[in-house]
């Protein structure tokens, strides 16, 4: 096997007629750990001496914010279907309505509940949101969403 720093390429002389002058014997173990850590995501370059590296891709500070968001709303939605699934918030807003027009004797005051826990939840989200879009990418990098000190304690 033969790798090209200038293409960023592997090349098989079993398959391949014509291999760049600047390719490197690579072993086909060596190949196999390239593959996988691309597969993971991560870059292969060539060193100095045109042999391939494995490297973690550059992430903008602009993808660690989108990611640390992703991970606040994904953190959100987990505390919030923990308070109540998607059938019961509807059933609670149905609730509240009923009982705000008609006074029809529901459980409003676990649909109220129910309701400030997750408006809590909501508002926390907004606010880490806030500090994500503030925040150095060294700190975003290292982010704990589920830790945040800005999550309601009973959430």
């Amino acid at each position: 096997m033969f790798f090209s720093p200038s293409s960023g390429g592997f090349y098989d002389p079993a398959i391949n007629r014509d291999i760049p002058a600047d390719a490197v014997r690579i072993s086909r173990e060596r190949h196999g750990e390239l593959i996988a850590a691309r597969a993971e995501g991560k870059v292969i370059v060539a060193d100095r001496k045109g042999r391939p590296t494995i490297r973690e891709p550059r992430v903008g500070v602009d993808q660690l914010r989108a990611r640390a968001v992703a991970s606040v709303k994904a953190e959100a939605r987990r505390r919030i279907l923990a308070v109540a699934s998607l059938e019961r918030q509807a059933n609670d807003a149905a609730s509240i309505a009923i009982e705000a027009f008609a006074g029809a004797g529901t459980d409003l005051e676990g649909a109220l509940d129910r309701r400030y826990r997750i408006d809590a939840i909501r508002a926390a989200s907004n606010a880490i949101e806030d500090q994500i879009a503030r925040m150095p990418a060294a700190n975003l990098t290292a982010f704990a969403p589920s830790t945040h000190p800005l999550w309601p304690e009973n959430s």
